[in-house]
């Protein structure tokens, strides 16, 4: 059944048009006005709200049809209204959540790679009328995560003056169930962008986790977008669940895109709904400027780097600041530093190399840096006192070293509870640069049996700078090797647990030859 309401509306503008397709030789000229509106839900703290507002559905494509064949496309404008020429035989308008108008392309796709974009359609409507499509509709949603994207990239336009590769977002209520996420590049080599976002199980929008209505989330993923394209990427990816230190890079990359999605939203509070009220929950509630005082905090804490990010941004760009940290560079200028910091020699970053990569170009005096640090509650080593890296650790090659992986204590080293596979105390990090092409050997020797069974499990990796993935070794023995000719460049390894808990001390060695 069709769950279309038509309600008249007072039409004082109309969108760009594209004259007939196909034209009809016996149909006479019809021209066709209307605005297109679409339900939203707020976040409370029983989820999704019951009640609804209505956004306009602004630069979104829509089509005269008579029956199957189009008669003329066209785009909504800013406030959601259209006009098209058309004729009489056109017998339903179509709605499309595709923008495509220069120089956004966007799409809400209900398929992984990208191919059809979810479509509605309705009856012709009256001159003046508005077309709102009720959340009972999916297409309410993905015309919900449509502007969030173009928020985004407007906002990162506004920013920095630059235009984002196309980009897509593959949503369906009760299909897409496993996980919101960035998928990068897809298909590789394409120059078009991804995410998958939560549709909730099937049938099941008023209690399950559905992230078409939480707005953070979706500029949460599209911020893993912006600065996988625009600056740097040093996280090897992964789940970072809440509570826990995790591996410096994947804390840097999360939270930098909680805080992406704040500096568009312009309000501090990072939302995730779980339902609709009053059977859902508040999954989470982290307001960047207050803090996350259940968190722990430090260069593993992907709480703290949103809310250090936001601490230097606020109090400019629109950003409210109430507490009065002293530094105010706005979303431009952080955005303008990390796509600065994407040109240093070697650059894979963590909270703590971006700060001090702030106060040595100097956008932030030191003095100011170790303010924000104290008014947020963070460790004053967040702050390098030089430019040695306090993350990854680097070689000189060869190298001969030992560590130790725990993600089986409780606390962790670090202080953190533990978290196998991504935690903080779960991963090692070193980077290392080659000069001309090299033969290169690592050897892993791990003091124990290597087995999951006793918890002395370690894996090995060789990333790029872009953390892609070059080679790994992941046995279940005494010893993992990686032997690879290695074009020159810099290149980061891990040492990491296996899987299952770990607590073992390893020795690394990493040999170059011509």
């Amino acid at each position: 059944m069709r769950r279309v309401l038509l309600v008249a509306f007072a039409l004082t503008a109309c969108g760009p048009r594209i004259g007939p397709v196909t034209p009809e030789v016996d149909a006479e000229p019809l021209r066709i006005e209307a605005c297109v509106t679409f339900d939203t839900r707020s976040p409370t703290p029983t989820g999704a709200s019951s009640l609804r507002r209505p956004l306009p559905a602004r630069l979104i494509h829509v089509r005269a049809l008579n029956g199957e064949e189009p008669l003329t496309v066209g785009v909504t404008d800013e406030r959601g209204c259209f006009g098209l020429d058309a004729t009489t035989a056109a017998t339903s308008v179509e709605l499309v959540s595709q923008v495509k108008v220069a120089p956004h392309d966007l799409m809400v796709s209900t398929d992984g790679v990208g191919v059809e974009p979810h479509r509605l359609r309705v009856p012709v409507p009256d001159a003046g009328e508005t077309i709102h499509v009720a959340d009972e509709e999916s297409m309410a949603g993905a015309l919900h995560i449509l502007d969030a994207m173009l928020r985004g990239a407007m906002a990162v336009k506004g920013w920095v003056g630059l235009d984002l590769p196309p980009f897509f977002a593959y949503w369906g209520r009760g299909q897409t169930t496993e996980w919101s996420f960035y998928t990068g590049e897809r298909p590789a080599g394409s120059g078009r962008y991804t995410i998958e976002l939560l549709g909730g199980e099937p049938n099941q929008q008023f209690t399950t986790d559905t992230d078409e209505h939480d707005e953070t989330i979706v500029l949460h993923e599209f911020g893993h977008f912006v600065f996988d394209v625009l600056t740097t990427d040093s996280s090897h990816g992964g789940g970072h669940p809440r509570g826990f230190l995790l591996d410096p890079g994947l804390a840097w990359e999360e939270g930098r895109a909680t805080f992406f999605a704040a500096a568009v939203m312009r309000h501090p509070k990072y939302l995730d709904t779980i339902g609709v009220e009053p059977h859902g929950s508040l999954r989470i509630h982290h307001d960047l400027e207050r803090g996350a005082h259940d968190e722990p905090h430090g260069i593993g804490s992907e709480a703290g780097v949103a809310e250090i990010l936001w601490d230097l941004a606020d109090g400019a760009g629109e950003l409210p600041d109430s507490d009065r940290d002293g530094v105010a560079l706005g979303p431009a200028g952080v955005l303008d530093a990390m796509r600065a910091l994407r040109s240093e020699e070697g650059a894979f970053p963590s909270v703590a190399t971006f700060l001090r990569f702030l106060v040595r170009t100097g956008r932030v005096t030191e003095a100011a840096m170790k303010r924000v640090l104290v008014v947020g509650g963070h460790p004053s080593e967040m702050l390098p006192e030089d430019d040695v890296s306090l993350w990854p650790t680097d070689l000189q090659l060869p190298a001969t070293l030992s560590g130790k992986i725990d993600s089986v204590s409780n606390p962790t080293p670090s202080g953190s509870p533990p978290h196998p596979v991504n935690g903080l105390d779960a991963v090692d990090v070193y980077r290392f640069r080659l000069e001309a092409a090299t033969n290169v050997v690592v050897e892993l020797k791990i003091l124990g049996s290597g087995a999951p069974a006793d918890h002395t499990d370690l894996d090995l990796e060789l990333r790029d700078l872009r953390a892609e993935l070059v080679d790994g070794a992941r046995g279940t023995g005494s010893r993992e090797v990686i032997r690879r000719r290695l074009e020159p460049g810099w290149y980061v390894l891990y040492v990491r647990d296996g899987g299952n808990g770990t607590k073992v001390g390893y020795e690394l060695r990493v040999a170059a030859a011509p």
